[in-house]
Order: C-alpha cells, then structure tokens, then sequence
C-alpha cells in the first residue's frame, strides 16, 4: 500500500500546509476521528527513520476540521464514479475483479495504479463539487479523462 498523497478542499475555509489555494479548505476523509492513511504514512515514514515532524503538524491541523462524512449521496457518487471508470477501462462483459485495485486496462493489461482510497476520495470530490489537491499523478492521469466534472490539481 502506497501512502495517502490527496486532500479534499472546498472553497469555505483557510488552506492547511499552503496545498490548498485562498479560496479552498482542507477536509479528509476521517475514520475512527483520525485518517488511517497519514497514520500509516507517519508509521512507514518513522520507520523508514525519515523526519516526520511535517506530518505531525499536517495530522495536527486536519483534526481541528470537521471531517465530510461519507452518506448516501456519497455512496451514489461512488457508484457512477466506479461505473464510469468500469466502463471505460476494462471489459465489463467478463468477469470483472471484486477489488478496484486489482482493475487492468484492457488496452494494455495494466493495472490502474488507483486504489479504493482514491475512488471514494474522488467520488466525495465529485458529490460536493470538492477541489482533489493530490501528489499522485496516476490517480490524476487515470480519473480526469473518464470523471470530466472533476476538479483536480497536482501538487509537488
């Protein structure tokens, strides 16, 4: 599992960690009143023995803000989103794989290099006309072409 590299933001709140532009707000997908994905990147990061003060300090400032719950709405975002990207990407007249992951293009057998993560992080995106503030390029690269009201910006 790679680590969690994406925000929401909306246009009502001040940015966290400057990713976010004046206009947006930073909201993350919470679990359990903190998100499993930082967590597990501050765990790989100590770990590994790399500085993780940054990610502390992001962690810090996302719990002062209330989590978007995921709903009903969101389950049928979630729904078109992963039909959409059904429908595009792989042959959906043969068994399709039960896990997201696991989806290969059928033009060349690849995987999508997206994860569950990001189909609902993409479809909450969608459902509340969000900002996707993200690092990971693949996730931009295999989304946007097939969710065009997705509003989307690669960070560095």
């Amino acid at each position: 599992m790679r680590p969690y590299r994406a925000s929401l933001c909306r246009a009502d709140r001040p940015p966290v960690s400057g990713h976010c532009d004046d206009r947006a707000a930073y909201s993350l997908i919470k679990r359990s009143g903190k998100s499993g994905a930082v967590q597990y990147g501050l765990a790989a990061a100590e770990k590994a023995g790399k500085t993780v003060d940054h990610i502390r300090q992001t962690i810090e400032q996302a719990e002062e803000y209330t989590p978007a719950e995921i709903n009903r709405h969101t389950a049928e975002a979630y729904a078109d989103v992963k039909s959409r990207m059904a429908a595009h990407y792989i042959n959906i007249g043969s068994k399709t794989p039960r896990c997201f992951e696991d989806w290969q293009t059928s033009a060349s057998s690849k995987t999508l290099q997206v994860d569950e993560n990001d189909l609902w992080l993409v479809s909450q995106a969608v459902e509340r006309n969000y900002i996707l503030m993200t690092t990971d390029s693949p996730l931009v690269d295999r989304f946007t072409p097939v969710i065009p009201e997705l509003r989307c910006q690669l960070i560095s």
